[in-house]
């Protein structure tokens, strides 16, 4: 086994990535190295081959493998890839979880309707007719109810309007009349002629 074969063994082991003096240390249990600085022998192999080991960027003694550093690209890419279907999935969910249920939606339909009864009367009945058509019986029923109740309480207050008697009232010039819903109770002249 060579110098740059017991190398590339060493850092496969070790993960791809190690300090130098470890590295060292190994290879020189891999294989046997004749000559006096075995030290120098295993930093020239590292350096002669860039196109197999490299300094670890901001890491001061470290050696790699560049397939390490090639696996951790790839590694990093599938990270980001996976960060952007977990992303979208958090999305996802996120908007399924704000969606309204159908409960609520009936019931925020329910309440717009009575709110805007004054102004769109005749809008409440169909309102009824859907929520009925749509199988929210009794939810057309409550709205019914309420809409029966309303129109009953108009009548009423026409029907009381109408029971009134008609006022009628002459005044004079000079004269004040005070006003009830019995009629014309007193006349005070305005004006005294003293």
């Amino acid at each position: 086994m060579t110098i740059k074969e017991a190398c590339i063994k060493v850092l496969t082991e070790l993960g791809g990535r190690a300090p130098l003096k470890i590295i060292c240390v190994m290879v020189q249990e891999t294989v046997s190295l004749k000559g006096a600085t075995p030290y120098n022998s295993i930093c020239t192999e590292l350096i002669t081959h860039p196109n197999d080991f490299r300094r670890t960027p901001g890491r001061k003694g470290v050696w790699e493998l560049t397939s390490y550093q090639d696996e951790v690209t790839e590694l990093k890419q599938t990270i980001k890839e996976k960060d952007a279907e977990i992303f979208e999935l958090k999305s996802k969910i996120e908007i399924l979880e704000n969606r309204q249920t159908v409960e609520e939606f009936v019931g925020k339909l329910i309440k717009a309707t009575k709110s805007l009864f004054k102004i769109h009367r005749e809008h409440a009945d169909f309102v009824r007719q859907v929520l009925e058509f749509l199988g929210f019986t009794k939810e057309a029923e409550e709205l019914g109810a309420w809409i029966e109740y309303k129109e009953n309480r108009l009548a009423d207050a026409v029907e009381k309007i109408a029971e009134r008697p008609a006022l009628s009232v002459d005044i004079k010039a000079g004269a004040h009349a005070q006003i009830s819903e019995q009629g014309i109770t007193n006349q005070y002249p305005l004006i005294s002629n003293r």
